[in-house]
């Protein structure tokens, strides 16, 4: 089975909390994930049109390949596998 590699963004102030969770998925991401950090100090349209986009009112906000939302600071580990990804799918699913 070939393991699927996912598309991490993230949604920081580049606050304490923020780095806490970006540090944390960095660590826990397998080297095939790619991680993007959307500073939202520094709106530029990119940032803007994401934020719109995903409906981000609060960060930090997780965002994984476009269809799964955490907000805030997650109660589980970040821990890159199928099993993560699948839990999160169900229990944070991006609606639209």
């Amino acid at each position: 089975m070939v393991k699927q590699h996912h598309t991490i963004e993230i949604f920081s102030a580049n606050c304490p909390l923020c780095r806490h969770i970006t540090d944390d998925i960095e660590i826990g991401k397998c080297e095939g994930c790619s991680q993007t950090v959307y500073d939202v100090n520094n709106m530029t349209s990119e940032v803007k049109l994401k934020m719109k986009e995903y409906d981000v009112r609060a960060v930090p906000t997780t965002i994984i390949d476009g269809q799964i939302k955490v907000v805030g600071i997650p109660d589980f580990p970040w821990i890159c596998g199928d099993d993560l990804y699948k839990k999160l799918s169900g229990k944070y699913p991006l609606k639209k």
